[in-house]
């Protein structure tokens, strides 16, 4: 039983993500060519909407989705019941946003936005019908059937948004990816997955539910407006310009970080909850999860901090070079925000729900009130103090870990401390060895500065004998193995 759900650990992690960077990939394709084609005031505009849609997505879930994976068998009466909620939560919400629309184009001054927020605001009801369905596969720890189905929706969703960008349809490209990928996701998985609702809604089953989703609902709900905020208060007090150079940053860090963010959630989540009875396995596999994140995470985002400006003018044109400092700092904030997600993912698995709104209530007041300490400053003192949020961010939920699995703060950074420093040292020194590089072609820049890195990263590590490597070096033998048996298997 240990070793099936360790293999399964394994190959969800693996096919998570290959799911999450597979998806990134064409996610970041379809921007690198809408960024050539749109002004950086059109993405400021669709950034202005997200945080509307974001809070719309998060009220649907409603924290009923972690609910469902954190029970232990849920029954098809629970599944039916968060279903039509699920939905009629979607339709109350995009009726709000379409007789708001007005409004929010009149708070930011910007008229156009009326029309888009009516349009785009229709995939709160389309994501409303995949929601039990993603939530039945992640149960089961089906990563590699969730990966196929939701890299071919995004695959339909890029190609026709690029399609339509050529076309000269500008920002509404943007809209129309968004809902294609919906659309396709939802049928997909209507088609893959044999579970149908049946005509029942218990309130015995939602009350039940509800007493661990609340405390979920109310966190995702928090977490959502902490990670928008920034972007609301840019375009309010700034103008959609910046906004829009501050999007076009985040969304290319998101390619490594928010993948990786959600090969933490979607795996650790239903991995943790199922051995979350044997606190020493389970702080064990939080460590060895922490170790393997860390060495992986900062060493991406080392490297982007260090390539960042030659990138930039090969992927987006000199055009965007006021976003190159903004991404720069994301980078640095990144680096921490992994180890934030495992820590409130080993909290809800151990369905301290309450305890998870508690830590994050916490972290976005002091979040909160750094940036808007730092807005004295003007932009770059609200951007740092974004940035230091994220650390206070994590401080505070390791203590609320160490109270819960004897795994606090000390013996978190004592785990994830060599391959900061390691990566911190690679990428100074590379980072001034870039500015007197003879060679000025962007992409050869990129290539050698990479390449150097990563020999220097991966050689140190393992000189070293670190330990975070090592176990790299374990997890793809025992895929390889486990691969290969498989493969025996189905021979025979």
């Amino acid at each position: 039983m240990a070793e099936s759900l360790k293999q399964k650990t394994i190959s969800g992690m693996i096919w998570n993500a290959i799911e999450r960077f597979g998806s990134s990939f064409f996610l970041f394709v379809s921007n690198l060519v809408l960024a050539r084609l749109l002004s950086p005031d059109d993405f400021g505009c669709i950034g202005m909407l997200t945080v509307f849609i974001s809070i719309s997505a998060a009220i649907v879930d409603g924290g009923f989705g972690s609910a469902l994976i954190q029970k232990k068998n849920p029954s098809k009466a629970d599944y039916s019941t968060v279903f039509f909620w699920n939905l009629f939560l979607a339709l109350i919400l995009y009726i709000i946003l379409y007789l708001s629309a007005t409004a929010v184009a009149k708070f930011y001054k910007i008229p156009s936005l009326s029309d888009l927020l009516k349009v785009l605001g229709v995939i709160v009801i389309i994501n409303s019908f995949t929601l039990i369905q993603q939530n039945i596969l992640k149960k089961q720890i089906a990563f590699k059937k969730l990966a196929k189905m939701n890299l071919g929706a995004i695959i339909a969703g890029t190609c026709v948004g690029i399609l339509f960008a050529f076309l000269g349809y500008g920002v509404w490209s943007l809209v129309i990816k968004t809902l294609v990928t919906g659309i396709v996701q939802c049928v997909v998985y209507w088609l893959s997955n044999h579970w149908r609702p049946q005509w029942v809604f218990s309130w015995t089953a939602f009350r039940s539910l509800f007493k661990f989703g609340s405390f979920m609902f109310l966190t995702s709900i928090t977490n959502t407006l902490y990670q928008n905020i920034v972007s609301l208060i840019i375009g309010k007090s700034f103008s959609a310009a910046v906004l829009g150079y501050f999007t076009q940053a985040r969304k290319l860090e998101d390619v490594t970080r928010q993948s990786l963010s959600s090969v933490v959630n979607n795996v650790t989540f239903p991995v943790f909850s199922q051995i979350q009875d044997d606190k020493a396995k389970l702080r064990e596999a939080t460590r060895k999860s922490l170790k393997l994140l860390a060495f992986i995470n900062f060493s991406i985002m080392t490297l982007l901090i260090v390539i960042a400006k030659p990138l930039f003018v090969f992927l987006f044109t000199e055009k965007w070079n006021q976003s190159i400092p903004f991404f720069q700092m994301i980078c640095i904030s990144g680096f921490i925000d992994i180890a934030n997600s495992l820590n409130h993912n080993l909290i809800a698995s151990l369905g301290k729900s309450h305890m998870l709104l508690s830590v994050r209530s916490i972290q976005q007041t002091v979040a909160i009130s750094l940036m808007l300490l730092g807005l004295i400053g003007g932009l770059w003192g609200l951007v740092l103090g974004y940035v230091f949020s994220s650390y206070t961010n994590f401080i505070i939920a390791s203590i609320a870990t160490g109270k819960l699995l004897n795994y606090n703060l000390l013996h978190q950074l004592k785990d994830i401390m060599p391959s900061f420093v390691i990566a911190s040292i690679v990428g100074t020194i590379l980072f001034f060895a870039l500015k007197f590089m003879p060679i000025n072609n962007n992409i050869m820049q990129i290539c050698i500065i990479s390449a150097i890195y990563f020999l220097l990263y991966v050689g140190i590590h393992k000189i070293l004998n670190i330990e975070s490597f090592n176990y790299v070096l374990q997890i793809i033998t025992e895929n390889r193995n486990h691969e290969k048996e498989s493969k025996r298997d189905t021979g025979n």
